[in-house]
């Protein structure tokens, strides 16, 4: 299972004030510090009925996953797609993330980053875990190709039903290349019932 040890705190760490401080704005009747409490109690919930992957390098998506989860749990009638979405853009808009990303080198198109991956989906097709995910990776000089035929967070949203909440987290993809000199082109994912997600990544050209 997974743990609610150094890294779930380190999620918490990062997300509670930004994304709190979104969801002050636009319910500003609610009690922001019971709130936080519920949202830890469904967090550790969460983490200690969730099966782990075997550690690997995906499974800090599943730690993210389960606390964007949360979010909806904690407050379900009030938290919707709608009101997770303006969290997480929040939590990617903070001085903290702005700052952990400016002026980052860009290694995803590396050799051993990508043939790290390569190896990793060729092992993911026999995988034993129940939330992992099953990927297929092309490597290239200035661009890659990774499609996902099964989707560790979808099957985790399905288990917690939570499904809905699942594009919260794909929304934030694109950005997340961004931030790595990658652009993301891409026309499918699970959780909107295409039968993959189709990744193309190209590197963005420095002037």
């Amino acid at each position: 299972m997974l743990k609610y040890g150094i890294f779930a705190k380190a999620v918490e760490l990062l997300c509670f004030k930004p994304a709190l401080a979104r969801l002050a704005e636009l319910h500003p009747e609610m009690d922001m510090k019971s709130y936080k409490q519920s949202v830890k109690r469904e967090y550790k919930a969460m983490l200690l009925r969730t099966p782990d992957i075997g550690g690997s390098s995906l499974e800090a998506n599943l730690y993210i996953a389960a606390f964007v989860f949360s979010l909806h749990k904690a407050e379900p009638d009030k938290i919707t797609p709608d009101i997770v979405n303006e969290m997480v853009t929040a939590v990617f808009d903070s001085t903290f993330m702005v700052k952990a990303h400016k002026n980052k080198k860009c290694t995803l198109f590396t050799d051993e980053v990508q043939d790290k991956k390569v190896k990793e989906s060729i092992a993911s097709q026999n995988s034993k875990y129940e939330l992992d995910w099953k990927f297929r990776y092309e490597k290239g000089v200035d661009e890659f190709y990774n499609t996902y035929t099964e989707c560790g967070i979808c099957k985790l949203g399905k288990r917690e039903n939570c499904f809905e909440f699942v594009p919260c987290l794909c929304n934030m993809d694109e950005r997340n290349y961004r931030n790595e000199g990658g652009q993301l082109h891409r026309t499918k994912t699970l959780a909107q019932g295409d039968e993959c997600c189709n990744f193309h990544v190209t590197r963005i050209k420095r002037e």
